[in-house]
């Protein structure tokens, strides 16, 4: 941001009274200042206030060349995966793109965020195309969208997108999850079936669909993370994680996690059967 006038020619006057060549010269006194020494019609007052005007007009172009630069950055297309990401964000169901002349992308006339029913959206570049997940939102978790929206979604992703690109779009319901545990607890806490004891509520179940539902959608699940998760409910001493299994397909079929990450084919995830896979022991 340009400084001031007074800010420059406080800069530069500081500077010729901290010489000390010049200080000889003058014969200034040990604590004598520039407005001390000189009034404000002096010589060198003038001569300092006039090249401090002119740096101060120099900054401020310098600063308005800037914002300028900076305007056109933003508005030019950048075919990131940020910027896929953001695109589908705006889609608004219902409403017709109209071409902006100026920018040669398609737009929206108006901006309305109660059309906007894409609330998760993953972008994954898979080199020669653009894979993407979308879902809407329904009682705070995805869902997949209606047969209808996708189609008018798919639609706008193609008017909007980069000419060329290949997109996969995708909404599907949540992976599936089946967690087998063994879990060691505070009988004083809990309840053999794992239940509190003050409440009635069953803080490691809760525990699992929080760290379940805090994944970033289109993210991955994590072994480690989801065993300190559970060691951070109230009561659990310890916990041994046994087999965890996906399905894809709505529970048809059932996989093994081998390693200690599995990325999610639809986007997100959602434990099943806890009730019978989850083990609390003493």
């Amino acid at each position: 941001m340009a400084r001031s006038i007074a800010d420059i020619k406080r800069t530069m006057t500081d500077a010729f009274m901290a010489d000390a060549v010049i200080r000889n010269k003058y014969g200034f006194a040990e604590d004598e200042t520039f407005d001390d020494a000189f009034s404000v019609v002096s010589l060198e007052s003038i001569l300092f206030y006039i090249v401090a005007a002119c740096c101060h007009v120099l900054e401020v172009l310098f600063d308005r060349f800037t914002a300028d630069v900076d305007g056109q950055v933003r508005s030019a297309i950048v075919a990131s995966v940020p910027w896929y990401h953001r695109l589908a964000l705006d889609f608004q169901y219902g409403d017709a793109l109209v071409y902006d002349e100026k920018t040669c992308q398609y737009v929206y006339p108006h901006e309305d965020s109660k059309k906007r029913l894409v609330k998760y959206v993953a972008v994954r570049d898979r080199g020669n195309s653009i894979e993407m997940l979308v879902s809407a939102d329904k009682n705070g978790l995805p869902a997949p969208l209606s047969k209808d929206v996708q189609t008018a979604f798919e639609e706008y992703m193609n008017r909007v997108k980069i000419a060329g690109v290949v997109m996969a779009i995708k909404s599907l319901p949540a992976d599936q999850l089946q967690i087998d545990a063994t879990i060691r607890i505070d009988p004083m806490m809990l309840r053999s079936n794992g239940a509190q004891i003050s409440s009635g509520q069953y803080p490691v179940v809760e525990a699992i669909k929080a760290y379940l539902q805090g994944i970033v959608y289109g993210g991955t699940f994590n072994k480690t993370k989801l065993v300190d998760a559970i060691q951070l409910a109230e009561g659990v001493v310890d916990i041994e994680l046994g087999a965890c299994k996906y399905s894809d397909d709505g529970g048809k079929t059932w996989k093994l996690i081998a390693g200690n990450n599995y990325t999610s084919v639809g986007g997100s995830f959602i434990a099943t059967g806890l009730e019978n896979s989850l083990r609390y022991v003493v």
